[in-house]
């Protein structure tokens, strides 16, 4: 018999997640734009990170998300992964993504430790291409209070 257990990552917030990526296009379409507006670009989406066992867990920001997918492996093909949890020692994890083709869903990926190492760099450093990081020191980052209810609005403002 085989047991496996992993860290708890945060609930996540459906609603707002099913929002987010009903409108990835749009948020795609204007990613340098929320890139570059830091209000947007610290809006937290609940139950997105990284949450490894033995050290601190990664909330991660849209704006984090935006450059993680567009520069490391938490974007494969169609999948678009919102929060992974496992252990970065031995691998095993159970990660969750969005696909086009799946919607909501959840699987393992071989990447683990890459994936969890590139968002420790990007918080660590501003840079998901990791070097030398070390998963003791992981800064808090500053959350907006704006609303993916809020991000979505600006957007859709943009394209007027």
């Amino acid at each position: 018999m085989t047991i496996k257990f992993f860290a708890r990552a945060e609930d996540p917030a459906d609603h707002d997640l099913n929002e987010f990526f009903n409108h990835l296009d749009l948020i795609l379409r204007h990613q340098d734009f929320i890139l570059a507006t830091p209000e947007l670009s610290r809006i937290h989406l609940k139950g997105c990170g990284a949450f490894p066992l033995y050290v601190s867990s990664i909330s991660l920001t849209v704006g984090e998300l935006l450059q993680l997918w567009e520069q490391t492996a938490w974007r494969q093909e169609d999948k678009y992964f919102f929060s992974i949890t496992g252990s970065p020692l031995s691998g095993g994890n159970s990660s969750r993504y969005w696909s086009r083709k799946k919607g909501l869903a959840h699987c393992r990926t071989a990447v683990f430790s890459a994936q969890f190492r590139a968002a420790l760099s990007l918080r660590q450093t501003g840079s998901p291409v990791f070097g030398l990081v070390t998963p003791v020191d992981v800064p808090p980052q500053p959350f907006s209070e704006l609303t993916i209810g809020d991000l979505l609005a600006a957007l859709e403002t943009r394209e007027k």
